[in-house]
């Protein structure tokens, strides 16, 4: 949790563009409606979980001095502080990184999007709206947009114009790749399995992580068939090799269920998730790694 102590701005409007030269840093992951972003002078910022740190993230991933945000020569520049849990750029772990207006930060398990002063405004709506339909995490969608895309798409089917096919997806024995390696490893093994994923997708199909290790992928138009195809390239890919964090392998399977409507009765989004996940469960217990319809 980001301390109380932690000196954001009052409020989500952008500062003050004539007088003000920096940048901004927000929260993706976790992240909290309540959260405002923190504005980048030219002073050095401490991260970490010290009550002294500008940026005070009260987290046990967290060091007390993790790493600093400071301004070089006109431009903004990231430093380790010999931290545990290291700190990323863009998933690359770094010392020292230049940072460029974009990237995203992560110090433990928290990560940040930094934006700079150049188009600021548009890029600031740019990423606040995507914090409103993207999982901070793994960067695909997040649940919210997954259930206003499926609503709209069984409109579209009931009027006839369409067949849906909803598939869900859950990372096989997920409690235990925490307990044995850790919360950073399933983080990596999340993102890694989103990864995988997204290069294996068609036109018309939409990822959306639903919760934890949970996924789900909407397929338009698309028969029951054509979710099943979906279904095996995904779990291909994801079986093909172990995930890796630092120097660990850690294997990797998905267990998926396929349903699909073609609009012959009326169904709300919740009513066809509950039938893919029945069909995720059978695919549970007849032993993992598999796809049921």
């Amino acid at each position: 949790m980001i301390s109380t102590a932690t000196r954001f701005s009052n409020s989500l409007f952008v500062p003050d563009l004539p007088t003000w030269n920096g940048g901004l840093l927000i929260r993706i992951h976790p992240a909290s409606p309540l959260d405002r972003p923190l504005e980048l002078s030219d002073r050095t910022v401490l991260v970490g979980r010290d009550e002294s740190a500008e940026l005070r993230l009260e987290e046990d991933s967290i060091s007390r001095r993790h790493a600093q945000l400071f301004c070089h020569e006109g431009k903004w520049l990231v430093r380790d502080l010999n931290s545990t849990n290291g700190t990323y750029v863009n998933e690359q772990r770094c010392l020292d990184a230049t940072l460029k207006s974009g990237d995203r930060i992560r110090f433990g398990n928290q990560i940040f999007k930094f934006i700079t002063l150049d188009g600021l405004e548009s890029k600031y709506h740019e990423v606040i709206f995507k914090m409103m339909t993207t999982d901070g995490l793994t960067q695909v969608y997040n649940k919210r947009f997954l259930l206003d895309s499926l609503e709209r798409e069984l409109q579209q089917a009931q009027r006839g114009l369409q067949s849906v096919c909803l598939l869900m997806m859950d990372l096989d024995k997920f409690k235990s790749i925490n307990d044995t390696f850790g919360h950073l490893a399933g983080d990596a093994v999340l993102i890694e399995f989103a990864r995988r994923a997204l290069s294996v997708l068609r036109g018309g199909e939409i990822l959306a992580r639903y919760g934890g290790e949970e996924f789900s992928l909407l397929c338009t138009p698309a028969s029951l068939q054509d979710g099943l195809v979906a279904a095996e390239r995904i779990r291909q890919a994801v079986a093909a090799a172990p995930a890796t964090f630092e120097s660990t392998q850690i294997p990797m399977t998905v267990s998926i269920g396929v349903t699909s409507y073609c609009g012959s009765t009326a169904i709300t989004p919740n009513q066809l998730i509950s039938k893919a996940d029945s069909l995720l469960y059978k695919a549970k217990q007849n032993g993992r790694n598999r796809v049921e319809s």
